[in-house]
């Protein structure tokens, strides 16, 4: 894509980093599908409009289509139990 819009960009952008799953909950949503999956599709539509990568795009969206499936699996961090 050529001569895109710089609105478009920043709000691709911004949609990125709201989906990003941030350092402080990683543990807790790291095993979510949907939070996997939505990262990985704003990931890809960066990808594409920013840098016209069309190959990391589609790895990033294969990628989602497999946690949308449910192919990938990653159980969330046990908890820690507290020491009597």
């Amino acid at each position: 894509m050529n001569n895109l819009d710089e609105d478009i960009i920043q709000l691709a952008q911004k949609l990125n980093e709201k989906l990003k799953i941030d350092h402080n909950v990683w543990h807790k949503l790291k095993g979510k599908k949907i939070n996997r999956s939505a990262e990985l599709i704003s990931a890809a539509l960066c990808q594409l409009l920013i840098s016209s990568n069309e190959k990391d795009a589609i790895n990033y969206l294969e990628e989602s289509i497999k946690w949308l499936k449910g192919i990938n699996v990653d159980k969330p961090c046990p908890s820690k139990k507290s020491s009597l």
